[in-house]
Order: structure tokens, then sequence, then C-alpha cells
């Protein structure tokens, strides 16, 4: 199994736990996609907590992707994982089985 530290940059995450706790992925937290008003902030804040993950051999995901935009910018930064409605919305399992086998073998989806 791995462990995931879920909403990075919000909250109780913080990077002292990064040194502390054996984690293997971090989810950067949705809100940082949601302040349009400074998403030029944002972006370089994503694009850094990327770049330490993969510096520190962490692997991430991002969630609340909502826009094309912002997966190609997430693309374009190298996130392992892209989460959210752009996708798909929650599910029951059953729908998921559905979803993964029309979806085309290039595109990885969260588990």
């Amino acid at each position: 199994f791995s462990i995931c530290m879920d909403d990075f940059g919000s909250g109780y995450s913080s990077l002292n736990v990064l040194k502390d706790v054996s984690i293997d992925t971090l989810k950067i937290d949705m809100e940082f996609f949601s302040d349009t008003e400074n998403m030029d902030k944002s972006k370089v804040i994503i694009r850094s907590v990327v770049q330490m993950a993969a510096d520190l051999g962490l692997k991430t995901i991002a969630e609340g992707v909502e826009q094309a935009e912002q997966a190609e910018f997430l693309r374009s930064i190298n996130c392992d994982r892209i989460q959210g409605y752009l996708y798909a919305k929650p599910m029951p399992a059953s729908e998921y089985q559905v979803l993964i086998t029309k979806t085309p073998s290039d595109v990885e989806l969260c588990e």
C-alpha cells in the first residue's frame, strides 16, 4: 500500500511533516485552483511543490482540476496525476469500472 498526504498546502499539512513522516504521495489541495485572483502566485507555489516532491522522491496528485488549462499546466510541470471534475465526478465503484473500460489507455485515472 502507499501513503498519501491529502490536502497538502492547507490545514495541518506542514513542510515539517515531510521530513518526519514516511509518505509516498502529496495530494495538492484544490484551493490552489479556486483562487482565480491569485492564480499566478498559485502556479508558482504548485510548480515549487511538484518540484520539491520530485526531489524528495514523492509522487504528486493535483486535486480539484476542473478546467483543461489547469490540466495542461499540471502536465507541463510534470505533476504525476490529476484528479477532478474535468475527468469525472465522484461515483460508485460500479460506474468507475465502466468508465475505465471506455478511457483511452494513455490516461491514468486516480483510484
